[in-house]
């Protein structure tokens, strides 16, 4: 009787047991998608075919000038170099073409004329057509080429004739400095390249402008600006340039 207690007792441990595995949470796991967790991160640069801005500061030279003969320029043209430097703001609809504004100022523009005390400051404001080639996977590189139309200004100090009375009947002549101011139609034409890494990068280009002929003097403008606006007719030169730019 006792042997039969214990097969039972037994029966039933073994029972309770299986039962308990059989209830039990198995360790396996499903895998995950490992993907679905990886954070989706936004792209800094400018996708294709999205209008977008591009804005640059740069620094450069001016070279190869040239214009009509004034009074007292002996040396005809010039091709001595100078600095320049100024910025551009362009909208590209596309990311191919667009519209540029660009100014750039020389402050000491190389010229040979005589009359100049020093050598004058040649600024220049144009507005330009844009059409530009996005490369590279992310459009890193983008080549393009503007041109288009605006103003050439010419802002000098001069020495000019000046009659200062005297004691005696005659009066005796003098040489003064006076401010000259001039500006004349322009146009402009070149062309580089646009550099980024993501929003940041560099442009670099090369650049010619010639200003309007015109040989009528304006009677009722004064001696030193008519000089300035002389200067300026046919004026012809080149400007290249590198800087940074940014996108968005």
């Amino acid at each position: 009787m006792r042997l039969a207690d214990y097969v039972i007792a037994a029966a039933v441990v073994a029972g309770l047991s299986a039962t308990a595995m059989a209830q039990t949470p198995t360790s396996t796991q499903t895998p995950t998608n490992q993907a679905s967790q990886v954070p989706v991160v936004a792209p800094t640069y400018s996708a294709p075919h999205e209008n977008h801005w591009v804005a640059s500061a740069f620094v450069g030279t001016n070279f190869g000038s040239g214009r009509t003969d004034t009074l007292l320029d002996v040396f005809g043209d010039n091709s001595g170099a100078s600095l320049n430097f100024g910025g551009e703001a362009a909208h590209l609809w596309g990311g191919f073409a667009g519209v540029e504004g660009l100014v750039d100022f020389a402050p000491s523009f190389s010229m040979d004329n005589l009359q100049f005390r020093d050598s004058p400051a040649i600024n220049t404001y144009m507005i330009n057509g844009i059409s530009a080639v996005p490369l590279g996977s992310e459009n890193q590189f983008l080549p393009y080429v503007s041109g288009g139309i605006g103003a050439v200004q010419l802002r000098s100090t001069i020495f000019t004739l000046a009659t200062a009375p005297v004691i005696s009947p005659a009066p005796m002549p003098t040489i003064e400095a006076v401010t000259a101011d001039g500006s004349r139609f322009g146009l402009n034409i070149g062309g580089g390249v646009l550099g980024f890494s993501g929003n940041w990068g560099f442009r670099g280009d090369i650049r010619y402008y010639k200003t309007s002929v015109d040989d009528n003097v304006n009677v009722i403008d004064t001696p030193e600006n008519i000089l300035a606006q002389q200067v300026l007719s046919g004026l012809a030169f080149w400007k290249a340039n590198v800087g940074v730019a940014f996108r968005w």
